[in-house]
């Protein structure tokens, strides 16, 4: 609890950073980034979501591609110095939401917030001790079915290490709200 109360006084009044917006209450809103393609930008499922859920805003979500051909998604990270363990590396409870995040941001990002994932089961391996920076991560969907999906992760560091592994099945439920849910998985 330290760590979120501390983030969340630090954007309290003065001057607002960039990417993010205050609601009516004057908290800041991390704004949802959007896809640099070469010929612009091109808005995406999470774009119209509105803002990141607040475990993503924490550990700095920060989508870089969504691949559909792949069924993938590939984002960043951004690990801060209070995530660290008493070694200095990041702690193991922040690499897990980080992967997490990949393999959950692959459903609703691949497809087209169809699906909220329910996380039923999942296995990390930490193959590299993680430092405090940007971190690399995809998450990709290895087979979905009506109710369930099964999908793996990975961390690297900026030199294309990878870091940490995850192997998950998610439940997939209802997205609250979604136009294209005409009727709940089986």
């Amino acid at each position: 609890m330290f760590v979120v109360e501390q983030m969340r006084q630090r954007g309290r009044g003065g001057v607002l950073r960039p990417g993010y917006w205050r609601d009516r209450t004057g908290e800041e809103k991390r704004q949802m980034p959007k896809i640099n393609i070469e010929h612009g930008e091109q808005e995406t499922v999470f774009d119209r979501l509105g803002d990141l859920p607040q475990v993503a805003a924490l550990i700095g979500w920060t989508l870089i591609k969504l691949d559909k051909d792949s069924d993938s998604i590939h984002l960043y990270f951004t690990a801060s110095s209070e995530f660290t363990n008493p070694a200095g590396n990041v702690h193991g409870g922040f690499i897990t939401a980080m992967l997490d995040e990949c393999m959950g941001s692959a459903i609703v990002g691949l497809t087209d917030a169809q699906f909220m994932p329910a996380t039923i089961s999942m296995s990390t391996d930490f193959v590299k001790p993680v430092p405090v920076g940007k971190i690399f991560g995809e998450g990709h969907i290895t087979s979905r079915g009506n109710s369930l999906a099964f999908l793996e992760a990975k961390l690297m560091d900026t030199d294309g290490q990878t870091l940490a592994r995850a192997i998950g099945t998610y439940r997939l439920l209802p997205f609250p709200g979604s136009p294209k849910n005409n009727s709940a998985p089986h």
